[in-house]
């Protein structure tokens, strides 16, 4: 028996081997990617001195392509070694030393015992007991799917003065224009992504939303462009049907303690 590598818990590895799936190794890809040039966004969308929402289009890409390159190295360690889907897999980011961003996937590769396999190899970041939930309940994942959006607004006179007072409470106009188009943006994403992977539905496992401020200079005066980056990971899944029909789980064995 060859011996594998895996980042599973005890649990994950057992709960794997119960729907018929056996660990083969630990499989990592990863993309070192110099975010330069962002855009220039500057005031733009602005009329009649209000701000609108725009997406920076440059910088979205990039961080997509970035992480899409880490995803697809990983994967093909998996194939190297047999695997026929890739699970618990997690995206992270990271300073690298000689500048740029590290974008790392990392993931246990695993493989069907019998000869009924999947007919396309799978990623998917569920964890090793969710799988086998899955699984079990008649369900295969198609693929990890991701959603990312960038989008930009001007600091502009209304949002200055919605936010000069701090003992007024109101709602800043601007920025609740920026998260929510922001949210509906990266959701559609999700739905395009789980389309295309042949997928019914997706599970999300990871959700943020992170706030920044890019300097702007617009001749005489200084201030700022407001970003928000939004980010979904989730696994699409889909039903799978046997000659009795949809799956279903096992009899749940239990023992009783009296």
């Amino acid at each position: 028996m060859t011996p594998f590598t895996s980042d599973l818990t005890v649990d994950e590895h057992h709960a794997i081997r119960s729907v018929g799936f056996a660990p083969v190794g630990l499989v990592l890809g990863s993309c070192v990617y110099q975010i330069g040039y962002t855009g220039g966004y500057c005031g733009y969308g602005r009329s009649y001195g209000r701000a609108s929402v725009v997406e920076a289009t440059g910088i979205r890409q990039s961080l997509y392509d970035a992480r899409m390159l880490a995803l697809s190295r990983m994967q093909q360690e998996s194939a190297q070694l047999g695997g026929d889907g890739v699970v618990a897999v997690r995206l992270e980011i990271r300073p690298y030393p000689a500048g740029g961003l590290e974008f790392q996937a990392i993931g246990t590769a695993i493989r069907a015992d019998g000869t009924v396999r999947p007919r396309h190899p799978f990623l998917s970041d569920l964890t090793g007991q969710d799988f086998a939930k899955l699984l079990m309940a008649g369900w295969v994942p198609t693929g990890l799917v991701l959603g990312l959006s960038v989008m930009v607004i001007h600091q502009d006179w209304n949002t200055q003065q919605q936010t000069a007072n701090s003992w007024v409470n109101n709602e800043v106009a601007a920025y609740t224009a920026l998260v929510q188009y922001t949210r509906q943006h990266v959701r559609a994403q999700l739905a395009d992504e789980c389309a295309r992977s042949g997928g019914t539905g997706v599970v999300v496992r990871t959700s943020t939303l992170n706030h920044t401020e890019w300097r702007c200079v617009a001749g005489q005066y200084e201030t700022v462009d407001h970003v928000a980056e939004a980010l979904m990971i989730g696994t699409a899944i889909t039903q799978f049907r046997t000659s009795g029909g949809v799956g279903g789980p096992p009899p749940l064995p239990i023992m009783r303690l009296t």
